[in-house]
C-alpha cells in the first residue's frame, strides 16, 4: 500500500470512528423526521407524505425520499416527486445534525396558484417567489425533468415542461439566483435569472435565449416600497407575431411586424414597463424614440413617438390581414379584433416606400382605442408634391363608421411613374382631393352608403396610348381610317378637371374635361362602387366644335373598355354628327 493510500484509509477509519462516537440515533424513523424537518427549513417545501426513506453515508452521505408530496407554506405552490435527493453536510453530522448543501427534485409535478383573471407570467411565479424570500437561508435545489402547472379557480391556464432548473444556495437577503432550460409552448428556452429577495437597491439579472427569443437584461430592482427595475435591455425576434403567439397573444396588427430587435434602458413599475433612448430595429430599419407599455382599466395600452432614416410602409400594410374590397363578402366588420388594445404611436422618417411609391419627410400616426380606430399620414413629401391621408372607423349600433380622406397636391406623376409602373403612360402635375363617410356591417353595406366627393385636376402632361390631336384629323380626312391604330401615340394635355360626387354608392360625374391645343375632351356617366364598374361616355371634338368623336367608357374598372362609338360616326345619320 502506497503512503498515500494508507493516509486515506487511516482518514476514513477516523471519520467513521468519529461518527460511531456521536449519540445520534441513525434509526430510519428518527433520520427521516430529521431529513423531512431539514428540508422544509432549507427549501420553504412542506411535505405532506413519502412512501419510502432511504439513508446512506457512503460514498457520500445523503437520503433519498421517494413518491414524495409537498407544498409551500402559503399554499401557492405544491407538487409530487417521483424522488427527493438530500444530499448531507459531512461536518454537522460530527455534532449529530442533519444539515444540507443541495436537495434534488426529480421529475417533479408542480402546481402554482395563480390569482383569478391573470394571464402573465410575473402574476404568476410572483407568490412562490414570496415564500423563496421569507426564508432565513436556501439550500441548492436542483430540478431535474419537471413540469409546472399554472391553475387559476383549479383550471390549468398553461405548462412548462422538460424543466431542469438550479437554483443556488442562499442565506437570507441574498438574491435568488437560478440557471437552466424549460419548455414552454413547446418551445425549448434556455433561462438565467438573479432576482433580489430584499428591499434597498439590488442587482437583478435576466436572460432567456430560445429559437423565438433572445432576452438580456442587468440593472437594478430598487426599494422598500413599490418596486423599481431598471438598467439596460436587449431583445430580439426573427418574427413578432409568432413571439406574441407564444406568450399567447393575438394581434392583428403584430402581423404587420417581422424580425424585431429592440435596445433600451428600460423602467419597470407596477403595471408599467417604459423604454427609455430606445433603439427599435424592424426587418433592419432602424427606428429611434420612446415606447412605454402599460395597463390602464384592464386594458393593454402601447405609446411612443420613433424616429429614423428609412421606413418600408408598404411592407408592414401588406402583412396586415385586411380583408379585399368585395361587396360579396357577407362577413361582418370585426373592428374589436383590430381594436383589442389601445395604441398611440407617432412614427417620422426620411424616406418611406409604400406601394412601391417613395415618400420623404413622413410623419405617420397610429391611434386606437376601444371600438375606434384611426390611422393616416400626417405629412409626407412625394415627386416635387404632398400627400395626407386619413382612415378613422369607429364602433356604432348600426355596424362601422368609416371616414376616408385622402389629399395630393402638386405631384408630378412623370417622376412618380418611375417607380409606379400603373402610372407608366401619364405625365404632368396633378392633385387629388377624396373624402368618403359610410356606415354598415358588411362591405356591400358600407360600399352603398358611401357619400361624398373626389376633385381632380392635372396639367401640362401626356396620355400616352392615344392620340386625340390625329384621330381628329384622320377623321376629319375619313371616318373610316380613324378607326386604324387609333390607340397609339401619345396625347399632350394642358389641363385635366374633374369632379364627382358620390351618394348611396354611385359616383357620379359632375365635370370632367381635358383639353389640349387642338381638342377637347368630355367625360360624362357614373361608377358603381358595389360592383366596382363604369358605366361613362366621353366626347372628343375638335376646337371650333366642327368634328365630334363619341366614345364609350365600361366595364370593371381594373380594366374597362375604351371604344369609339363607331356606328355613330360611320352611319349616315352619324355623318351629320362629325359636320355638326
Amino acid at each position: 500500500m502506497t503512503r498515500r493510500a494508507a493516509i486515506l484509509a487511516f482518514s476514513l477509519v477516523v471519520t467513521i470512528g468519529l461518527l460511531g462516537l456521536q449519540s445520534w440515533d441513525v434509526a430510519l424513523g428518527r433520520v427521516q423526521r430529521s431529513a423531512i424537518r431539514a428540508i422544509e427549513e432549507r427549501t420553504g417545501f412542506v411535505v405532506k407524505a413519502i412512501e419510502r426513506a432511504e439513508f446512506a453515508l457512503l460514498p457520500l452521505p445523503r437520503i433519498s425520499l421517494s413518491q414524495v408530496a409537498f407544498t409551500q407554506r402559503d399554499g401557492a405552490l405544491a407538487g409530487e416527486a417521483v424522488r427527493v435527493k438530500a444530499h448531507l453536510r459531512l461536518l454537522p453530522l460530527f455534532s449529530g445534525r442533519i444539515s444540507f448543501d443541495r436537495v434534488d427534485l426529480v421529475a417533479p409535478r408542480i402546481d402554482v396558484a395563480a390569482p383569478a383573471g391573470s394571464d402573465g407570467i410575473t402574476e404568476w411565479l410572483s407568490p412562490a417567489l414570496a415564500e423563496f424570500e421569507q426564508l432565513q437561508s436556501q439550500s441548492k435545489i436542483v430540478v431535474s425533468s419537471g413540469s409546472v402547472f399554472l391553475r387559476a379557480d383549479g383550471a390549468i391556464q398553461s405548462v412548462v415542461r422538460d424543466l431542469n432548473l438550479v437554483i443556488d444556495e442562499r442565506d437570507r437577503n441574498e438574491p435568488l439566483s437560478l440557471s437552466g432550460s424549460l419548455s414552454w409552448r413547446g418551445v425549448p428556452t434556455e433561462v438565467n435569472l438573479l432576482w433580489p429577495m430584499a428591499g434597498g437597491n439590488a442587482k437583478a439579472a435576466l436572460s432567456a435565449t430560445s429559437p423565438l427569443l433572445k432576452l438580456r437584461f442587468e440593472g437594478n430592482r430598487s426599494g422598500p416600497g413599490e418596486a423599481v427595475i431598471s438598467g439596460p435591455l436587449v431583445l430580439s425576434t426573427p418574427s413578432l407575431p409568432k413571439l406574441l403567439g407564444w406568450f399567447g397573444e393575438k394581434s392583428r396588427l403584430g402581423s404587420a411586424l417581422g424580425a424585431v430587435a429592440i435596445s433600451s434602458e428600460i423602467q419597470v413599475k407596477a403595471r408599467e414597463v417604459s423604454f427609455n433612448s430606445a433603439i427599435v430595429n424592424l426587418d433592419g430599419e432602424r427606428l429611434d424614440g420612446a415606447i412605454k407599455l402599460a395597463e390602464t382599466g384592464g386594458r393593454f395600452a402601447l405609446s411612443g413617438t420613433l424616429a429614423g432614416a428609412t421606413l418600408d410602409l408598404g411592407r408592414l400594410v401588406d402583412r396586415l390581414p385586411v380583408p379585399a374590397v368585395n361587396a360579396a363578402d357577407t362577413t361582418p366588420f370585426d373592428l374589436d379584433a383590430w381594436t383589442s388594445r389601445d395604441i398611440d404611436l407617432r412614427i417620422s422618417v426620411d424616406a418611406a416606400r409604400l406601394k412601391g411609391a417613395r415618400l420623404s419627410d413622413v410623419a405617420t400616426y397610429l391611434l386606437i382605442k376601444k371600438g375606434r380606430f384611426e390611422t393616416g399620414l400626417l405629412r409626407a413629401s412625394a415627386y416635387g408634391g404632398n400627400v395626407k391621408t386619413r382612415l378613422l372607423a369607429i364602433g356604432t349600433p348600426a355596424g362601422v363608421d368609416v371616414k376616408i380622406q385622402a389629399g395630393l397636391d402638386k405631384v408630378n406623376i412623370g417622376q412618380a411613374a418611375s417607380d409606379l409602373p400603373q402610372l407608366a403612360r401619364l405625365s404632368g402635375t396633378a392633385g387629388v382631393q377624396l373624402a368618403l363617410d359610410g356606415i354598415g356591417r358588411t362591405f356591400d353595406e358600407l360600399l352603398g352608403s358611401f357619400t361624398g366627393r373626389v376633385n381632380l385636376a392635372a396639367r401640362q402632361g401626356e396620355i400616352g396610348g392615344i392620340a386625340f390631336a390625329e384621330l381628329l384629323r384622320r377623321a376629319e380626312r375619313s371616318p373610316a381610317q380613324a378607326l386604324r391604330d387609333w390607340r397609339q401615340g401619345k396625347t399632350p394635355f394642358e389641363t385635366i378637371s374633374a369632379n364627382a360626387g358620390i351618394a348611396g354608392g354611385i359616383l357620379a360625374l359632375t365635370e370632367a374635361q381635358m383639353t389640349g391645343q387642338n381638342y377637347r375632351f368630355n367625360l360624362a356617366g357614373s361608377a358603381l362602387l358595389r360592383s366596382r364598374t363604369l358605366d361613362m361616355t366621353a366626347l372628343l371634338t375638335s376646337p371650333n366644335g366642327a368634328l365630334k368623336l363619341p366614345f364609350v367608357l365600361k366595364g370593371p374598372v381594373d380594366a374597362p373598355v375604351f371604344e369609339l362609338e363607331t356606328e355613330a360616326f360611320l352611319s349616315p345619320a352619324g355623318a351629320t354628327l362629325l359636320t355638326r
